[in-house]
């Protein structure tokens, strides 16, 4: 029984504002980790994936015999051989001598699993 002068303590609780602001902070916090997680995994993919693609065309070079005739290009592999890389090259002569011995640019452009630009790289034989 509660007598007439004696002070009442306030039982501390939650008001409807301070819940409201909670929620608030949180739908802004846990969505930006959430997206700042997503970008850290999807960098780390892209960057392994150009990793595989430098590697793959290393690999396709080493295909090439020396000396190498336009034949041979044009008789090098299309895929890789994990088939995780594709393979897509232009040849030009280098008129600086003869045509039989003039040097040739193969510019080789590999594309890879994700969606992004092709790995360029060229190389003169």
């Amino acid at each position: 029984m509660i007598k007439k002068g004696m002070n009442m303590k306030k039982l501390s609780g939650q008001t409807l504002i301070e819940v409201l602001i909670a929620l608030c902070a949180l739908g802004i916090i846990v969505p930006t980790s959430f997206g700042a997680f997503g970008n850290i995994l999807t960098a780390s993919l892209r960057v392994n994936e150009r990793a595989y693609m430098i590697s793959a065309a290393e690999w396709w070079f080493n295909r090439l015999t020396f000396p190498v005739h336009k034949s041979d290009i044009d008789a090098a592999p299309r895929v890789d051989r994990h088939g995780k890389a594709r393979f897509d090259w232009d040849t030009e002569f280098l008129h600086t001598g003869t045509l039989y011995n003039s040097p040739i640019q193969v510019t080789l452009r590999v594309y890879g699993r994700l969606p992004a630009p092709p790995f360029t790289v060229s190389r003169i034989f």
